[in-house]
């Protein structure tokens, strides 16, 4: 075996040792690790044509190279069903997602007829030809199916994360950041097989970029979407899956009440200061204000034109430039502080205290010592 040969062998055997172990995994958001677990099988069972295409010499076994391409209209569904148990508390699969199987179904069914109306020869002909007229129309109809979800998946990706900032005062570990990137490179991935495939098409040879770049990306992709997918936790602390945090067409809060309440918020803000806790929810602080998590939304977005997340992480950064000028703070680090005021990690704090200033803490720190000089 050479080297490129060992490197798809191995991404293969990776991914349905990670595939095996997520759907084997009793801790965490079991039915998300379900869904990627499959999802990792079926990305091993992609790239496997590729390892035969490179070891098969024996015309008769030729469609051992082809047939593994079948399951990559599989990608799509499963990667969709993966995210929506990631964000969906109760997220289960019904009748109608039979649908997302059926042009997997009928291109096996295409292959089978194929196989079993044609001679011994032409299959073997057909098969020996990798990326033959027929296989540049398949492989475009596959490259436009996984475009289509990936398209959905982003959509339900951002609204995500809009949710999470309504709801709670923290995203680290959630902002499913990392699933974004895999978005894209899955789409840089097929984009690239969909440009190879029209420089084919033009009779410019670039046949063996297809079946060894490809290969050896997606197997480091497999590791990399393993890994993430084992460290994330379950991300759907939110108080109800029919909470509509923009939506208040049928609010009964009256005016009368907004304002009252949102005295009182102000009022706890300031003197209780609960956003000190990294914890904090819109749930949690409704609880305090004596409101519920809808009217103390609608408030927040409506009075204050913020959603709970920067309304919460203002006071923790108006709190930080206080700590950062404090003499009695000098001792104490950027983390130090960071946690001190709510903040669950160093870059969550630098991130927001940048978009707020414009500055990061330390640039914020010397502008100020400069300025007392």
């Amino acid at each position: 075996m050479d080297f490129i040969t060992i490197i798809i062998f191995l991404g293969i055997v990776q991914g349905f040792l990670i595939g095996i172990l997520l759907l084997t995994l009793k801790r965490g958001n079991i039915k998300a690790n379900n869904f990627l677990g499959i999802l990792m099988i079926i990305f091993s069972v992609s790239i496997s044509g590729f390892l035969a295409g490179r070891i098969v010499t024996d015309p008769h076994y030729l469609f051992l190279v082809e047939l593994p391409s079948s399951v990559i209209l599989l990608i799509g569904p499963m990667f969709y069903f993966y995210v929506l148990a990631l964000v969906k508390k109760d997220y289960k699969l019904d009748k109608k997602s039979v649908l997302h199987f059926i042009p997997f179904t009928m291109l096996i069914v295409f292959n089978l007829v194929f196989y079993l109306s044609n001679s011994g020869e032409t299959v073997i002909a057909e098969y020996s030809n990798m990326f033959s007229r027929l296989d540049r129309i398949m492989i475009g109809l596959q490259i436009i199916h996984v475009f289509i979800y990936t398209f959905f998946i982003k959509k339900i990706l951002a609204e995500h994360q809009l949710k999470i900032k309504s709801t709670l005062s923290f995203t680290d570990n959630i902002n499913l950041k990392w699933l974004n990137l895999t978005v894209v490179v899955l789409q840089m991935i097929f984009g690239m097989i969909a440009l190879s495939i029209i420089l084919l098409t033009a009779g410019i040879n670039i046949e063996s970029f297809l079946t060894t770049f490809i290969p050896v990306l997606v197997a480091l992709g497999i590791l990399g979407l393993g890994y993430w997918g084992f460290k994330q936790p379950i991300i759907f602390p939110f108080e109800s899956e029919n909470f509509k945090a923009r939506k208040y067409e049928w609010s009964t809060l009256s005016e009368e009440k907004a304002d009252r309440s949102l005295d009182k918020l102000m009022f706890i803000m300031h003197d209780d200061r609960p956003y000190l806790d990294s914890g904090l929810t819109l749930q949690k602080l409704a609880e305090v204000v004596d409101i519920s998590p809808q009217h103390l939304s609608q408030i927040i977005n409506e009075r204050m034109n913020q959603n709970f997340f920067d309304f919460i992480n203002g006071y923790r950064i108006k709190e930080a430039k206080r700590l950062l000028v404090d003499p009695k703070g000098e001792l104490l680090t950027i983390l130090a502080i960071a946690e001190e005021v709510g903040f669950n990690s160093k870059s969550s704090f630098n991130t927001a205290f940048k978009k707020i200033t414009g500055m990061t803490p330390t640039e914020y720190k010397k502008s100020v010592s400069l300025n007392n000089f």
